[in-house]
C-alpha cells in the first residue's frame, strides 16, 4: 500500500498503544515499517514539545510554570534553570519534497486488521481529522455507484 508522508503520520498517531503481547510485536513491526528513515526526519523538520516542570506559588497557592514550546532538543526554563521535560506532543513542518513524497508499506494480514481496525474506531468515535480522509479511503473505499 502506498502512503503518503502524512498518512503514515496519521496512521502512527492512530495505532493502539495497549494490546496483548501477540499484538503488540505485530504492532512494533509496524511503527518501524511506518517510521521515517534520519534523511526523511530532516525533511520532516520534527520538533518536540517541552514543558517546565516547576512550581512558583502565588498567594500561598502553588502554580505549575507556563513555560512550554517546541524545540529539537530539551531547553531549559529561563524562569527556573531547570531542563524541560517532553510532553509527548509534536509538530512537524513538512519540506515540499517529503509533502508528495510517497513510501511502499508493506502490512501482514494480520497488520492491516489491526490498522484498519484503529481507523474503525476513530471514525465511530467522530475523532477523523481532515487529515486521515484519505489513508481512510484507502483502508474502506468509497463505494462507486452504477449509472442505470
Amino acid at each position: 500500500m502506498e502512503l503518503t508522508t502524512v498518512e503514515r503520520l496519521k496512521l502512527l498517531e492512530s495505532l493502539p498503544q495497549e494490546e496483548n503481547i501477540l499484538t503488540l510485536k505485530i504492532l512494533r513491526k509496524l511503527r518501524e515499517t511506518l517510521s521515517f528513515t534520519e534523511d526523511e526526519l530532516k525533511l520532516i523538520g520534527a520538533l518536540n514539545e517541552y514543558a517546565c516542570q516547576s512550581y512558583d506559588e502565588v498567594d500561598g497557592i502553588p502554580v505549575r510554570c507556563k513555560n512550554s514550546g517546541y524545540w529539537p532538543t530539551a531547553p531549559k526554563c529561563a524562569d527556573h534553570d531547570v531542563l524541560m521535560v517532553p510532553t509527548g506532543n509534536s509538530h512537524f513542518d513538512l519540506s515540499p519534497e517529503m509533502q508528495v513524497k510517497v513510501k511502499e508499506i508493506h502490512m501482514g494480514p494480520q497488520a492491516l486488521v489491526l490498522a484498519s481496525e484503529a481507523l474503525k474506531r476513530l471514525n465511530e468515535n467522530k475523532r477523523l481529522t481532515e487529515a486521515h480522509i484519505s489513508l481512510y479511503e484507502k483502508f474502506f473505499p468509497p463505494e462507486e455507484k452504477t449509472e442505470e
